[in-house]
């Protein structure tokens, strides 16, 4: 590789950050912490399947009235449902996203700081094997790993050091950077 070769490099910045083991902390929390809604919307679905199937039973003798009483607590219960998903989705969404720009506020910082180090002229967003921003690129010119792992490094010993230059790889494709 030529030297004005190796001061362009590409990083695929949301797998970086999702990457990092701050990250992966932080939505395992989210996680854990949604957890508990996300069961409750799994029973109140089954609630509504269970309602629907004795409904729809025809062994099962019902009088008009029960089975307008049953319609009416099934809509009832279908609307709550749809309320709380609505709920679910929209909060634990804010949450992560929030999570990921606070780290990618820092992983950003750290990224300038790599850069001028490693005496990159410029850093171009890579994109995703799915959807590409940069056509092709050498393997040996993505840092995205050098970013995960000298922000890792960094992060969990407080070290303001930088891990040496390093040979860039490319992610490995299991990652799937969400956009937030």
């Amino acid at each position: 590789m030529t030297s004005s070769a190796s001061r362009i490099v590409t990083l695929n910045f949301n797998a970086a950050v999702l990457g990092t083991a701050e990250a992966q902390r932080s939505l395992g929390a989210l996680q854990k912490k949604y957890s508990p809604r996300e069961q409750q919307l799994q029973k109140l679905n089954d609630d509504i399947e269970v309602l629907k199937k004795t409904l729809n039973d025809s062994s099962t003798k019902l009088t008009e009235a029960e089975k307008n009483q049953r319609l009416q607590e099934l809509g009832l219960k279908e609307k709550q449902l749809q309320r709380e998903a609505e709920d679910f989705k929209n909060d634990s969404q804010t949450e992560s996203q929030q999570v990921f720009q606070q780290i990618a506020q820092k992983v950003f910082s750290f990224l300038q700081e790599f850069s001028q180090q490693h005496g990159y002229a410029v850093v171009l967003e890579r994109g995703t094997d799915t959807a590409p921003i940069v056509w092709y690129a050498a393997r040996d010119v993505d840092i995205t790993d050098q970013i995960i792992k000298g922000y890792d490094a960094k992060s969990s010993l407080g070290a303001p050091s930088l891990p040496d230059k390093p040979t860039a790889t490319r992610p490995s494709p299991g990652i799937s950077p969400k956009q937030p």
